[in-house]
């Protein structure tokens, strides 16, 4: 067993668990029951901050297993608890909303909220991207329509806020190099100029019937190396690099917690307060 040295990040979830959109391959529905009102959530929530600051943690990223802007007094509950901590010394640099994106496509939504999250200490909102092309994206989310990108963009920039895009690779989706390169492409050219992008899968980091082919990711991965510049790896693989100054990050969605490994890739805090070291909680509890 190895001693922890770092502890990179924190992901919570919060909210009740609605969402506004209907995937058919969501993988924060089998944690909806547990999406209840729960004080030992906050406490837990504010004990996993104060945790990985200590050990060097540079990362808040806020979830849901539905979609958080669907309950915002949640999320602003969450960002509450957030800003008490930095007051007391517990920040981190990065504060990550996580969302599909379809309010903040409405501006009056984006006035009512985005101010109040930024001065909570929010700094930049992560869009999860199916398809670069809202026709496809509406298809994904089982919608109508999905908002223009670039109404979305300027939306959370006029409050001050960094937009980030999740382009998340799926079969007959966004699955190979070259239909990557057009996604990534097209969202640079839509104002977004920093993507992270992952395989989607089951959340024990399986694969599924959605993930894409392993000769289809070794290709994505390969074009990468080939066309940007590699600014640094992750231990857990992956890494971050320099597309044309656009930042471009290759990870996998969850990282299963080795206990021989002297860092912790991410405590996830649960809707009903577990705090665990990955997203698989078998094996892998911080506190309960």
């Amino acid at each position: 067993m190895a001693c922890i040295e770092k502890i990179y990040s924190v992901s919570a979830l919060t909210g009740n668990g609605s969402c506004n959109g209907n995937c058919g391959f969501c993988a924060g529905k089998y944690l909806r029951p547990d999406a209840k009102e729960n004080k030992l959530y906050y406490k837990n929530l504010e004990a996993a901050i104060k945790l990985s600051a200590r050990y060097g943690g540079w990362s808040l990223s806020l979830t849901s297993s539905g979609e958080p802007t669907c309950d915002p007094n949640a999320l602003t509950r969450a960002l509450e608890v957030y800003d008490k901590c930095t007051k007391q010394g517990a920040y981190f640099p990065n504060v990550n909303l996580f969302t599909n994106g379809i309010l903040l496509g409405d501006k009056e939504f984006c006035n009512q909220y985005l101010d109040t999250w930024k001065n909570l200490g929010l700094n930049n909102i992560a869009v999860s991207i199916h398809d670069a092309d809202e026709k496809e994206q509406a298809k994904v989310y089982g919608l109508k329509s999905y908002p223009n990108l670039e109404n979305i963009v300027e939306n959370i920039e006029e409050h001050g806020l960094g937009v980030r895009a999740t382009l998340l690779l799926r079969k007959n989706g966004v699955d190979n190099s070259k239909k990557y390169e057009q996604a990534v492409k097209t969202l640079i050219k839509k104002g977004i100029h920093n993507i992270t992008s992952w395989p989607v899968g089951n959340p024990d980091n399986t694969r599924n019937e959605y993930t894409p082919s392993r000769l289809n990711i070794f290709g994505i991965k390969r074009w990468l190396y080939k066309n940007a510049k590699l600014c640094h790896g992750h231990v857990w693989g992956g890494g971050v690099f320099d597309y044309h100054g656009n930042i471009i990050r290759y990870t996998n969605y969850v990282t299963k917690h080795d206990p021989k490994k002297d860092f912790v890739r991410q405590l996830v805090v649960f809707q009903d307060g577990t705090v665990a070291y990955s997203w698989i909680k078998e094996g892998a509890l911080c506190m309960k």
